[in-house]
């Protein structure tokens, strides 16, 4: 097998599974806005909209790379997941320096 193929399998396998556990947290996602004001903080939103990201971002960076494997920048498409954690993280950590880690702040 293809030294690039077995990366391209692992990437794949690794995305879509990100994606399938990322289930209950998108599910979950909503209750962020129970505690009272925190429909109006901003880094709130931006959290919940990147949990939302999160599955579809890991989607797209399993499938897209296949199907554009003949192009010579397809392999970057899987980039497309760590964009999801990076975002995430991002989001994750602005609430804890921001808002201590509350919702409303």
């Amino acid at each position: 097998m293809n030294d690039k193929k077995g990366w391209r399998i692992g990437l794949t396998v690794l995305s879509v599974l990100g994606a399938l556990f990322s289930a209950p947290l998108v599910m979950m996602s909503p209750m962020m806005f129970d505690a009272p004001g925190s429909e109006n903080n901003p880094l709130t939103q931006i959290l919940f909209y990147s949990v939302l990201a999160f599955p579809v971002l890991c989607l797209m960076g399993g499938i897209l790379p296949w199907v554009f494997k003949r192009h010579r920048l397809g392999i970057w498409l899987y980039a497309l997941s760590g964009l999801a954690i990076g975002l995430f993280v991002v989001a994750v950590v602005l609430l804890q320096i921001q808002c201590g880690g509350d919702f409303a702040c």
